[in-house]
């Protein structure tokens, strides 16, 4: 059933705090590091912390910063923000308070207050937020992590089924025209890729435009007839942590969390855990995510059936989002293109398989 509160205009936003733009920091050029311009110390002195004994970079993921902090006896991990103004900063934390009173069997991020109050605070490259250090490690990709993870995706998904969409930091339901600020119109988009991927967006200038259409009336009509809830948006097995016997640990990075399609977030852990059906040798592990996260929540069959729109449309979304990344130099011509030839490929996978993978899904 659709959600029966959800705003009357689907492409509302229901975020009460999000700016005009809900992803333009107050730099919309501003370095790749949050950090570059403001050491760690002067960034835990908004904590009453000390300057910390060691500081490490555990590795960038694509949008944000991370550093580990060791102080006062403690372990911390500073994040810094690179999408994102502080209003929605301030509601994504106020989702997560939320979503950790509901209970969970496993951890998520909660940010630390500063003496005042606030839980992020302005740098010149966005803003950046304290959290403390939740213990665990990346998992692998073999079948018991798999399954872990369609589990903890599960869980997750029912534990946000729980929350009132009024604490939402974001909605989701637009067109990809307005996935990222600085793709506003994607027939010029196209015609960009076409002078700078001649090989690969140049063969055929059309098909940007065309498929995002194509797509935007797809989503726009399971809009109407899908199940709707808060989804995390983004879980890749990065952004998850176990134990060292494999037990879940936590589910980390909320940054994209929103209304949504509940099954999306099934796709989008399919695009992400797995290489999908569309790569030789892929379709078991998706098949295994897919089965763990039914173990924790029945989709129904017109969900299952909607999965070829969504993951076409999933796949668009991600190199919308990375060619606007791309236009404000926060990543690389090669990111856009992988993301290019991803989309491409899996349309036509679909083009011949999508009839036969609802089937496969409908009576797995």
């Amino acid at each position: 059933m659709p959600d029966p509160a959800a705003s009357p205009d689907p492409f509302a936003s229901p975020d009460p705090f999000a700016s005009p733009d809900p992803f333009a920091s107050s730099d919309p050029f501003a370095s790749a590091d949050p950090f570059a311009s403001v050491g760690a110390a002067a960034l835990l002195a908004h904590w009453g912390l000390p300057a910390p004994d060691a500081v490490h970079h555990p590795g960038e993921g694509t949008n944000n910063s991370l550093a580990v902090v060791e102080v006062a006896g403690g372990s911390y991990v500073l994040r810094g923000y690179q999408n994102a103004a502080i209003a929605r900063v301030v509601a994504e934390h106020r989702f997560l308070a939320a979503l950790a009173a509901v209970g969970l069997p496993f951890a998520v991020p909660s940010p630390l207050p500063t003496p005042d109050g606030r839980t992020c605070v302005p740098t010149p490259n966005g803003p950046a937020a304290l959290f403390h250090y939740l213990p665990g490690r990346p998992p692998g990709r073999d079948a018991g992590a798999l399954v872990v993870a369609g589990r903890m995706l599960g869980d997750l998904d029912r534990a946000l089924a729980a929350l009132p969409n009024a604490v939402s930091p974001y909605d989701w339901r637009h067109p990809l025209s307005e996935v990222h600020p600085a793709v506003a119109d994607l027939a010029e988009l196209a015609a960009a890729l076409a002078t700078a991927l001649p090989t690969t967006a140049g063969e055929d200038p059309g098909w940007l435009p065309a498929a995002a259409e194509r797509a935007d009336a797809a989503y726009f009509r399971l809009w109407e007839t899908l199940p709707v809830q808060i989804v995390h948006g983004d879980f890749a097995l990065s952004n998850t942590l176990v134990h060292d016997d494999g037990s879940p640990s936590a589910v980390l990075d909320f940054e994209v969390a929103g209304l949504g399609l509940r099954v999306t977030d099934l796709v989008v852990a399919v695009s992400l855990c797995t290489d999908g059906w569309w790569t030789p040798g892929g379709a078991a592990a998706a098949d295994l995510l897919c089965r763990a996260y039914a173990e924790r929540v029945t989709l129904t069959r017109a969900e299952w059936a909607a999965f070829p729109d969504l993951l076409r449309i999933r796949a668009l979304e991600s190199l919308v989002w990375r060619c606007g990344r791309w236009r404000l130099g926060q990543a690389s011509l090669d990111e856009v293109r992988d993301r290019f030839e991803t989309a491409r490929r899996i349309e036509r996978w679909l083009d011949t398989h999508g009839p036969t993978l609802v089937d496969d899904l409908l009576h797995r």
